[in-house]
């Protein structure tokens, strides 16, 4: 247990005596009363370490001394004492002195520059207080600011600060990390030496904490070998400096003052590696640092070199893509990346020129590397290319090709580009099969059964045996490592079953124990973390359970009475018997029929009970009983109208009885009414009309538009529109039946009387 946590809390101002409280708090006292003042206080804060807490305002006009004295205080001493008051109080209080931070740390970090050594030292021990009183996402914004000081001994000072703090921590916290690394890396390249050897140290208590994940802040500096291999030394002096803080904390699980527990002191090593280790295996590099568009630093003139007819062209934009990618550790695609990455890919294609063709392969390699996932799309697009480009037999382009080939394969599944393979595989060339045999050895050899796609496997097997007898020795051999691979990442049995052909074949069986230790001792036994990455961003290997497909669902309705089931007769989907059931509930039918009914299997038609009700389509209306119907009039013939007929009357329907009507009607029920169509006469009374005898015939007048007839009943298609006469057969185009004189007659001829005129007859004129 910590001492500290027994002891009880002491009121030490209360305790200070008046004197010395009087010369430290008021004006005008001289610089040894204040440093005598301030030395009586720091002795009764380290005779009782545990500071009271129950009201913090009795220290406030104290922190607002001792920041005056850092501010404006130029007597070494005093300030050296006053930093020495902070560092105790800071001990004292532990948590609660975080509300007193901000009122000293900016003076303290102002004090840094001092030349007096004694002065750094004591704002060390402050800072390393007052550090484990509060979390470093607190300390960040100060830290860096405190970077931002042109001094070399405040930069001294923060580098000496930061190593002593990363030596204490057991985890490293990721956002402080990725704040503050990169400005320490940057110091590392200081004009001074003192600060170089400085930020090494730090560096070096880094990669203690954080492992080789911190090669994602080295990539500035990691061309230069002797600041690698100082910082590699300064990782074993922190090794130590963090045991020895270990050893200094209570042996029986205590709580350290940043809340991380420690164990006994007998397993402090053990901790110390086991936690180093599951750091390194945990933190990915690529994964803390922030993406770059690199094509920003690339030359605009690089789409026209590349394309350029000169070899050496190609070669200079080639080299400048390649150097705006150094010193990233992660690239972000843009656009203008994208379209050079697909150039590239053209070179490969079509380049005659070995070298420019194993630039631009590199260079792919390098963004596969550092783009990963997003990186797909490209590799998608080059695959097929450079699996048929795998025939040249130039080493320079081929082994550029082969190592593209082994990076784009950690971007993107096999799946997803299985159909190359097989075309390569087919190849004419034995080249190209060769190659892309020992492809997908290298990448069966990289997987185990958690990785491993099997659906694909299957889908390869039979070209894979297709390739095992090539007549070509060469590919027979690579394609026999194949086989050796998937049985190290499936086991013997899965690559039997499999391949049974193959250990058929006995000379061929012997061989493959042989492949596999070869292929164990490159690659391990277990699948690599390129494949665990690949496996668990794209979630291959051992597929989860699927969930029960969503027809399934409706499956519950079926524990509904059947009364709810009981539906107005507007749902027509329903069989008779539902309609017809009665509304009291039944007993329940079996559950295993009504889901067989409810939730069929997709792939099966549903029945037709379970088919969902459709959308409503309009029908004919139906029939309400017995009603008078619509009659479709009979084009009368045309004929001559008697004598006797009242012109205006011909074609006119005979009248009906006066028991019809012109609206349907029903005995009960709603009545749907229906439009009248033209063709439908419809039974109407019409009075009789007194036969009038024809008078004198008249002159022919203009006519006026009939608005209405006396019965009120409607006119139909063959009535005329005329009160003078009704239309005749006579002539067509005449409004009576009285014929027209002709158009070449001078003198009109005066109507003839009744219906003397006839269709046939002649008009005497002379100008006939």
């Amino acid at each position: 247990m910590d001492e500290w946590s027994i002891l009880d809390e002491v009121d030490v101002v209360a305790r200070w005596p008046a004197d010395h409280k009087k010369a430290v708090l008021e004006a005008g006292a001289k610089w040894k009363e204040r440093k005598e003042g301030l030395e009586a206080l720091n002795t009764i804060i380290e005779q009782n370490p545990r500071l009271s807490t129950a009201t913090m305002t009795i220290y406030g006009e104290l922190m607002d001394e001792i920041r005056k004295i850092l501010d404006r205080e130029s007597n070494i001493v005093v300030v050296t004492t006053a930093i020495r008051t902070v560092e105790l109080l800071a001990k004292g209080l532990r948590s609660k002195f975080a509300g007193f931070i901000g009122m000293v740390v900016p003076f303290l970090i102002k004090r840094a520059k001092d030349k007096k050594k004694n002065v750094r030292v004591a704002i060390l021990a402050a800072m390393a207080a007052v550090a484990d009183t509060t979390s470093a996402e607190r300390l960040q914004k100060d830290v860096i600011e405190w970077f931002g000081i042109p001094s070399p001994e405040s930069k001294q000072t923060l580098l000496a600060f930061l190593f002593a703090y990363w030596c204490r921590q057991f985890h490293p916290d990721i956002p402080f990390v990725k704040a503050v690394a990169p400005l320490v890396v940057k110091a590392s390249s200081e004009s001074d030496v003192t600060v170089r050897d400085k930020a090494c140290q730090a560096l070096g208590a880094l990669k203690r904490l954080m492992g080789d994940a911190i090669s994602a802040f080295l990539v500035p500096i990691s061309a230069e070998t002797a600041k690698m291999e100082k910082i590699q030394q300064y990782v074993d002096e922190a090794a130590e400096e963090f045991r020895k803080f270990q050893e200094s904390q209570p042996k029986t699980g205590a709580s350290t003052d940043n809340g991380t527990t420690v164990a006994e002191e007998g397993s402090s090593e053990g901790v110390q590696n086991s936690e180093g280790a599951a750091t390194s295996s945990v933190m990915d590099p690529w994964d803390i640092s922030d993406p770059e568009d690199v094509a920003k630093k690339i030359d605009k003139s690089v789409e026209s070199q590349l394309l350029d007819k000169n070899w050496k062209e190609r070669v200079a934009g080639g080299e400048s893509v390649k150097k705006s990618m150094d010193g990233i550790l992660r690239i972000e695609l843009s656009e203008r990346l994208l379209e050079l990455l697909k150039t590239l890919i053209k070179i490969i294609e079509k380049d005659v020129n070995v070298n420019v063709a194993a630039l631009a392969a590199q260079i792919l390699t390098d963004c596969a590397k550092k783009a990963r996932f997003s990186f797909a799309s490209i590799a998608h697009r080059s695959f097929p290319v450079v699996f048929d480009k795998l025939k040249d037999k130039k080493a320079v382009l081929r082994d550029a090709l082969v190592e593209y080939c082994d990076e784009a394969a950690n971007t993107t599944p096999l799946s997803a580009y299985s159909e190359s393979v097989i075309t390569a595989l087919g190849s004419k060339n034995p080249q190209t099969r060769q190659q892309t045999a020992l492809f997908l050895a290298r990448f069966y050899a990289k997987n185990d059964t958690k990785t491993v796609e099997i659906d694909v496997v299957k889908q390869l097997g039979e070209h894979i045996l297709k390739t095992i007898n090539d007549a070509d020795k060469e590919v027979r051999e690579a394609a026999l490592r194949i086989v050796a691979a998937i049985q190290k990442s499936l086991g013997e049995t899965v690559a039997k079953r499999l391949m049974a052909d193959v250990y058929e074949d006995k000379l061929k069986a012997e061989k493959i124990p042989t492949i596999i230790d070869e292929l164990v001792k490159e690659y391990g036994s277990s699948a690599t973390p390129e494949m665990l990455r690949l496996a668990k961003h794209y979630k291959l290997g051992s597929a989860p359970s699927r969930p029960p497909p969503t027809a399934a669902r409706p499956a519950s309705t079926s524990s509904r009475p059947a009364s709810t089931a009981a539906r107005p007769a507007s749902t027509a989907s329903r069989p008779p018997a539902v309609r017809s059931s009665a509304p009291s509930a039944p007993a329940p039918r079996p559950p295993t029929a009504t889901v067989t009914r409810r939730a069929p299997s997709p792939k099966v038609a549903p029945p037709t009970a379970t088919v969902a009700p459709k959308k409503f389509v309009a029908r004919p209306a139906p029939n309400f009983g017995t009603k008078p119907r619509g009659t479709v009039a009979p084009t009368p013939a045309a004929t001559v109208p008697p004598a006797n007929q009242r012109p205006g009357t011909a074609g006119r329907a005979p009248p009906t009885s006066a028991s019809s009507s012109s609206r349907p009607t029903s005995s009960g029920g709603p009545v749907r009414i229906q439009p009248v169509k033209p063709n439908v006469v419809r039974h109407t009374t019409v009075a009789p009309r007194a036969t009038v005898p024809p008078g004198p015939a008249k002159p022919i007048g203009i006519a006026r538009p009939m608005t209405s007839t006396s019965s009120g009943a409607p006119a139909t298609t063959t009535s005329s529109r005329s009160r003078i006469a009704a239309p005749s057969s006579s002539r067509p185009g005449t409004a009576s039946g009285i014929a027209r004189p002709p158009s070449n007659s001078r003198i009109a001829r005066p109507p003839g009387s009744g219906t003397s005129s006839r269709p046939g007859s002649r008009p005497a004129s002379r100008n006939e």
